[in-house]
């Protein structure tokens, strides 16, 4: 194929991704709209983050699991929700059982099917594929066996 047929199918592909009727845009919309449904009963009042081991080791309001609720509350999907391991810890905590980390996954979902996926996730699927091992090195050649 020629550049000017790829740059061609890469601007009609492009131009169908940003249509609202794009079936990964439904879907996305989809799961939004479950994502808000589980968090709409948080009250904020923070006792989740007592559990959280990322919030303990960071330390930051930001990473706690109140602080990814509100993040999710106001649609603003972005790579703050990948710091989430979805332990269930704040679920466990949470005197209303609301499942923050299933909010996340969802949340987690919405950006890939948005296409803003992690860099770091696109190599290490990448590697996965290429070398079976999300390191990206031949194990044959290191002699160590590098996926558990």
């Amino acid at each position: 194929m020629t550049k000017e047929k790829e740059a061609l199918v890469r601007e009609i592909t492009e131009k169908r991704e940003r249509r609202k009727d794009n079936p990964r845009q439904i879907e996305a919309k989809n799961i939004n709209e479950e994502v808000q449904e589980i968090l709409e009963k948080c009250i904020k009042c923070g006792m989740c983050k007592s559990l959280c081991p990322v919030f303990k080791t960071l330390n930051e309001e930001y990473y706690s699991p109140r602080g990814r609720t509100m993040i999710m509350q106001d649609k603003n999907f972005d790579e703050i929700l990948f710091k989430c391991n979805l332990c269930k810890a704040c679920e466990q905590q949470c005197p209303l059982g609301i499942k923050v980390w299933e909010a996340v996954r969802k949340s987690r979902e919405i950006i890939n099917l948005k296409g803003k996926e992690l860099k770091s996730n696109k190599e290490m699927i990448k590697n996965i594929k290429d070398c079976g091992n999300p390191f990206g090195k031949d194990p044959e050649k290191s002699g160590k066996l590098y996926c558990c």
